[in-house]
């Protein structure tokens, strides 16, 4: 698929995205998010890009994180706000906001932002990414990446977990939008090589997130920078 091809085809897809967090409500957290939590403490802050439904959102934030969550999604930010205003919920430390990723201005105003924050209060950055980069394109993933690296400093980390090539003929529950498949070897080495982080976990596989009768081959890369 070439450059042009998938940036319409992910473009298509914001308003598939829009429909699916106005339908679909999905609250507990993910496995990924429990593995971060046993790995960090909350005096990290959590810059969850392409929050959703907010599931992994408000559960580091109940566990004392502070949370900056984003999406391009106007629908899941509106959403996540009002459960924001709930309650249950509004001691919380967190916040949402709509930024679309392809956006370089935004995209690096908010990551800054998030940054000097996070230094006044001598904590560091996660930079939580689940479920995202199978949903965007090289391009958009290269705008993402260059922006993080130019900006985060050392001792931040980088948490992604995506689909990788080993999960594309494997049974989807939800089939009918943009996706892209990761060659997570070449990731991590991008990631290293070219991006100056370190890694601190790499695994890829199935039995990671089970949902119904899919179980998807997944990477999970957590990486620090130097």
């Amino acid at each position: 698929m070439d450059y042009l091809t998938a940036e319409v085809n992910e473009k298509d897809s914001v308003e598939y995205w829009d429909n699916f967090y106005r339908e679909i409500k999905i609250q507990h957290e993910s496995n990924f998010c429990l593995l971060i939590k046993s790995m960090s403490t909350d005096q990290s802050v959590i810059l969850d890009i392409g929050c959703g439904s907010g599931r992994d959102a408000f559960s580091f934030a109940k566990d004392g994180y502070e949370v900056v969550g984003i999406d391009r999604s106007k629908q899941a930010i509106s959403a996540n706000k009002t459960m924001k205003n709930h309650p249950k919920f509004k001691n919380l430390n967190i916040e949402f906001n709509v930024v679309d990723l392809g956006n370089v201005r935004k995209l690096n105003d908010i990551i800054i932002a998030v940054i000097q924050r996070t230094k006044k209060q001598n904590k560091s950055v996660i930079v939580y990414v689940r479920f995202l980069l199978h949903s965007i394109n090289e391009r958009t993933e290269q705008i993402l990446l260059d922006t993080l690296s130019a900006n985060l400093q050392k001792g931040d980390q980088f948490a992604a977990e995506f689909r990788t090539i080993e999960d594309e003929g494997r049974n989807k529950v939800y089939d009918n939008h943009y996706r892209r498949f990761i060659d997570a070897d070449h990731l991590l080495d991008k990631l290293v090589t070219k991006y100056d982080f370190s890694p601190i976990l790499f695994e890829k596989g199935t039995g990671l997130s089970i949902f119904n009768n899919e179980d998807p081959f997944l990477g999970r890369i957590v990486v620090e920078k130097n």
